[in-house]
């Protein structure tokens, strides 16, 4: 397994950087590390500390790789190996030379910025063996780590299903699927990244046999038109033409320019223009926010004067108008993950990616009051921006407390029918 040999290979997708004298934390990089072999993805994984390689070749295997995947775990900053790994990978990071997956597993990420609690000690000792100078650099890279999206196994039900989902989401990096590097930015929109791998596989853009029907649904709130946005904006470029038709706003956007108002265009007249903007080309057309049947049976007449390979995405929150018209590429938007949603809010109540120290218990209150709903965490997220922890809770127990009183309505409803 181990990739340390005298023939020391250097083309590998994927570096994993992870510290292999914690038992808990290397069994689940060997997990992961067969699950990227089972893909049959090359991954960089080392056995021992301090392999044999020498230090040139592993520059030249991590400048190579693709991706690299750093598992922060509380033995990590006592590897010196390690930390050296850090700094190579961050250098080809900001050189835009190497996309990074940063895993932080079981640590706490204001410890990790501030080095305190369990890695207080660690830093300590390497400051005796160590220059001043080589041991701030050292805490600097690993402080500057708490600035990307991660992933946190404190938030993590199951760990086989993690290692399918990172699994997942490294194929979606080193694949040449025709997805922007935008999608990996740390500013970037939460989960998107996973959502449009999702979506990629369901438009197949590939194909270019047939006009394919794509839907996206879910309930209100969960980044449904966010997500339809994002991926006209990603994909307008490979069509001949592409048109976003917004029904919420009753505007159709074409080529980012030109405007059609909904008044001038109802009935029939919508589908005259739609079919006579994209008919026997190969377009993208999206419309967004479908309520009603018969909307979607005239808009699915007309795909046959589409050019082969054209794509049609309808945006919904009933999976049932999907079916009744036979659309059988269907994504159904799930709410985000816990730790998905607590990024997302601490971007709008402490503009960065972790809570405070002082704010990290009622930062997980107020994601589970918000449902781990996209729109929600963004409008709590902003009222409580700059406010102080007692302004918290007392907004914080309205918000349960009006949480509690909906669901004894509910069940109390339920029981009466």
């Amino acid at each position: 397994m181990s990739a340390s040999s005298s023939s020391f290979i250097s083309n590998f997708d994927v570096f994993l950087s992870f510290s292999a004298e914690e038992d808990t934390a290397k069994a689940f990089v060997t997990d992961l590390y067969v699950s990227l072999s089972e893909k049959g993805i090359p991954t960089y994984y080392k056995e021992e500390e301090g392999g044999s390689s020498s230090g040139h070749d592993l520059r030249k295997c991590i400048r190579d790789s693709k991706l690299a995947v750093v598992v922060v775990s509380q033995s990590y900053p006592t590897s010196v190996l390690c930390l050296n790994e850090l700094q190579t990978i961050l250098n080809f990071h900001d050189e835009g030379q190497l996309s990074v997956l940063l895993i932080f597993y079981g640590v706490n990420t204001s410890n990790i910025r501030k080095q305190t609690g369990e890695y207080a000690e660690p830093f300590r000792k390497l400051g005796e063996e160590y220059s001043a100078e080589k041991v701030q650099s050292w805490r600097m890279d690993l402080a500057k780590l708490t600035g990307f999206s991660g992933l946190d196994s404190r938030f993590w039900s199951n760990e086989g299903e993690m290692v399918n989902l990172i699994t997942s989401e490294i194929l979606l990096v080193i694949s040449n699927k025709p997805i922007s590097p935008s999608t990996f930015k740390a500013d970037g929109p939460v989960a998107m990244d996973r959502h449009m791998h999702a979506l990629y596989e369901l438009l197949d853009l590939n194909y270019d046999k047939e006009v394919r029907l794509v839907g996206i649904c879910g309930p209100g709130g969960v980044g449904k038109t966010t997500l339809a946005r994002y991926a006209y904006e990603e994909m307008s470029v490979s069509f001949h033409v592409h048109m976003f038709v917004d029904n919420s706003e009753k505007n159709y956007h074409q080529d980012h320019q030109e405007t059609f108002t909904s008044r001038e265009i109802q009935g029939e007249a919508q589908t005259d223009v739609i079919k006579s903007e994209l008919g026997q080309r190969r377009g993208l057309l999206v419309i967004d926010s479908v309520d009603n049947l018969q909307q979607l049976k005239d808009i699915a007449e007309i795909v046959g004067w589409f050019g082969s390979g054209s794509r049609v995405i309808f945006v919904t929150q009933e999976k049932s108008l999907l079916e009744e018209v036979g659309v059988e590429h269907v994504y159904e938007l799930q709410s985000l993950r816990y730790d998905e949603a607590l990024q997302l809010f601490c971007r709008y109540a402490f503009d960065q990616q972790h809570p405070p120290t002082s704010f990290e218990s009622l930062a997980l209150r107020a994601v589970q009051v918000a449902c781990f709903l996209p729109l929600a965490l963004t409008i709590l997220g902003s009222s409580l921006h700059g406010k102080d922890e007692r302004t918290w809770e007392e907004e914080l127990q309205k918000l349960e407390g009006d949480q509690e009183k909906n669901m004894t309505n509910s069940c109390l409803g339920s029981k009466v029918s």
